[in-house]
């Protein structure tokens, strides 16, 4: 086996920022204080800017000039397009990877609901989440369509960030994990359609309780 590699110090940073900001302790719309972050990490100013750099490419922070770093806020129409893109590509790729997969992939993702269903009855709602991005990218990389995988991955901070505000709803999180579980049923039985059907209402339904938290825009959804 290969040995783990290890990150380099811009990864680190880059990784320390996305969980402040998936964990809220760098919220939509904040102002990010550069002075004290690099103090934080004990980190010089040249990676810690490389990080920021990537995650602007990666649409989670803005850069403002003469103002500074913030965290991405997203608008209503700008989360209802993200979900309506996401819809069309994890349905895409369920509906590649129910052929290729064999009943150890159905029993590991089993596996997968099964602590996710634990970590919604303990009110472990982060677990709950870490779980429940786990069943979505395995069912990408089970598509084995490289630019699908890759187009999934580079959306996935910003849905993760979407998804958090979701399961601040703990009616909407149990929801969720029934309709995996109806998914979990259609995989055994290799139903395409049934898979492709059920993932879209599994997106459809946090696609509205996400937009339930925002205003409708004048003129938009």
């Amino acid at each position: 086996m290969n040995a783990p590699r290890h990150l380099t110090l811009r990864e680190r940073i880059y990784e320390e920022i996305v969980r402040l900001i998936v964990s809220g302790e760098l919220p939509s719309g904040v102002s990010i204080d550069e002075k004290a972050l690099t103090e934080k990490l004990q980190v010089s100013r040249t990676p810690f800017r490389e990080a920021i750099g990537t995650l602007e490419k990666e649409g989670l922070i803005e850069i403002k000039p003469y103002r500074g770093f913030f965290v991405r806020s997203f608008s209503r129409k700008e989360i209802d397009d993200l979900y309506e893109l996401r819809k069309t590509l994890e349905c895409f790729a369920i509906e590649l990877a129910v052929p290729r997969m064999s009943n150890r992939d159905v029993d590991g993702l089993e596996r997968v609901l099964d602590e996710a269903v634990a970590a919604l009855r303990a009110g472990d709602m982060k677990t709950y989440g870490i779980r429940d991005r786990e069943f979505h990218e395995t069912i990408a990389e089970r598509s084995e369509n490289a630019s699908l995988i890759e187009t999934l991955s580079r959306l996935a901070l910003q849905i993760q960030v979407c998804r958090t505000i979701a399961n601040e709803s703990r009616d909407l999180a149990q929801r969720a994990a029934r309709e995996r579980d109806d998914i979990l049923k259609a995989l055994r039985a290799r139903d395409v359609a049934a898979a492709s059907s059920l993932m879209r209402a599994h997106i459809s339904d946090v696609q509205q309780a996400v937009l339930s938290r925002f205003p409708k825009e004048e003129g938009g959804r």
